[in-house]
């Protein structure tokens, strides 16, 4: 039997990671940002998670929400996020604005360690078919750290990328199948290679039999308690100005709502880039970003709670 170690629910987590670009996307840093361009975005990134605590103080449980950032421009955001014991969950692989990513475990664990973070995360760019050593040496590499978080009493996230190859596509007949296909391959590979994290973030396909395939492999033989959050507004609109989701960050919403397994969501960019887009622009004040973000992630509330509450396998 294996079972989360870290008793901590995750309904509601918030992604200020490395998901966009803050130097670059927002700031408009060309290259390497300077250290008026990296202050700037690490405020960016306090006035989503001040949207997040205006969103609790005003009927988010506390208990259900979850903050993901990194140590580079994050550390304040996940130090504010301790300070009112609030969960917080750090990026673990080194990775700076506009740099790559390298999974180092044993600096992965110590990030977490000194942050005193209740989840070490990772975003995955896993193939199954991809060469032998390839998939070996990212195995590896995730089995330390998942050790390590084990016997540290922390939680590890893994969010799992699917980039299906052509030839994935053409052998499944479609691109949402090889994504799928992608996907539950490789959590068997994982998991066969003794990776246990506390919880797998995905981006499913909108096929609710898929979506729950997805779930049902992360609590696989005797699994308990781990936990399964879909990614919502993956993909930022500029434009979209309005305080209420887009269609498409509801529709994976209610999915992950009424998909037996999945236990929340991972709100993503679309639910503050262009607030912060506008906030730059001096069209918004910081006050107001703040509040458009706490009421778009109130709304992604009330539509999680509503599906759930009529969902028929819950």
């Amino acid at each position: 039997m294996i079972q989360d170690i870290t008793g901590s629910p995750l309904t509601f987590m918030a992604g200020i990671d490395h998901r966009i670009n803050f130097c670059r996307e927002l700031v408009g840093a060309n290259g390497e940002p300077t250290a008026a361009e990296r202050s700037e975005a690490a405020k960016l990134k306090s006035v989503v998670f001040s949207g997040l605590k205006r969103a609790i103080e005003t009927g988010l449980a506390k208990s259900q929400a979850a903050v993901w950032s990194d140590s580079d421009l994050g550390e304040a955001v996940l130090l504010r996020a301790r300070a009112m014991s609030l969960l917080a969950a750090v990026s673990a692989d080194q990775r700076t604005e506009g740099g790559s990513s390298e999974l180092s475990p044993t600096r992965g664990w110590d990030v977490a360690t000194r942050l005193d973070s209740d989840f070490a995360c990772l975003r995955v760019n896993y193939n199954p078919d991809s060469p032998r050593h390839i998939r070996e040496q990212s195995q590896d590499n995730l089995f330390r750290l998942s050790r390590k978080c084990r016997g540290g009493n922390r939680g590890l996230l893994i969010e799992l990328l699917a980039s299906p190859t052509r030839r994935q596509i053409e052998r499944t007949g479609g691109y949402e199948e090889a994504r799928t296909m992608v996907l539950l391959e490789s959590m068997r590979q994982l998991q066969d290679a003794g990776i246990e994290p506390s919880a797998w973030v995905f981006e499913p396909p909108a096929d609710r039999r898929a979506a729950s395939a997805l779930a049902a492999q992360a609590h696989l033989d005797e699994r308990y308690g781990i936990q399964v959050l879909f990614v919502v507004g993956s993909e930022p609109d500029p434009s979209d100005e309005g305080d209420y989701p887009t269609r498409a960050e509801e529709d994976m919403t209610v999915l992950a709502a009424r998909t037996l397994g999945a236990t929340g969501i991972l709100i993503g960019p679309a639910a503050y880039f262009a607030q912060l887009a506008r906030l730059r622009q001096g069209l918004l004040t910081e006050e107001e970003a703040t509040e458009r973000i706490a009421r778009r992630i109130h709304s992604l509330q009330r539509i999680f709670l509503d599906a759930r509450a009529t969902a028929d396998v819950v």
